[in-house]
């Protein structure tokens, strides 16, 4: 574990740039609706009967939220929207900062360490980890392959975590 410890910043450096290679990688699909007696023509994948769809990348997907909650926000302001659709694209939105949280407190922990915001890092990773297996599952697991930006995300969050963990257990046996 010793080398765990010593090379930790050059680790961490490295799980920020994987990261952003699992953000511009794809995380979910683009519907298109296309009759069964017509083929899906690349880079169109066949989702069901009735669909089609082009994987999208993870930040086309930071943007929609991001989107999604101010014009959900501006409804709400102008009365075109009710509370409760805003307070589900807040929890929505509210998913999307945690599945970004990771990336800024790693950033923080690699420049200002301490062992707070190693916790916090730790806790920002697992709440990362679970919730992009929640988005990973939930969007068409047969086709797994084609989504591989939101599966390098979530061994990334796994990895990270162990990492982080074992950090941790280090720096408290050594003090």
């Amino acid at each position: 574990m010793l080398w765990i410890n010593e090379h930790k910043n050059v680790w961490r450096v490295a799980m920020l740039v994987v990261g952003l290679g699992a953000i511009m990688g794809p995380w979910l699909f683009d519907h298109l609706w296309v009759p069964p007696e017509y083929m899906c023509s690349a880079p169109y994948i066949r989702l069901d009967n009735n669909f089609c769809g082009t994987p999208l990348p993870g930040i086309w997907f930071f943007r929609w939220v991001a989107g999604a909650f101010v014009n959900a926000s501006a409804g709400l302001v102008t009365g075109a929207m009710v509370f409760i659709d805003w307070v589900r694209e807040f929890l929505f939105t509210l998913l999307l900062i945690l599945l970004v949280l990771p990336f800024f407190s790693t950033m923080l922990v690699t420049l200002h360490g301490g062992r707070r915001r190693q916790v916090f890092n730790v806790a920002a990773w697992g709440l990362a980890a679970g919730i992009g297996l929640v988005l990973g599952m939930s969007s068409y697991p047969k086709l797994f392959w084609a989504l591989w930006g939101i599966w390098l995300y979530i061994g990334l969050a796994a990895s990270a975590l162990i990492l982080e963990v074992l950090v941790l257990r280090a720096e408290r046996m050594s003090s």
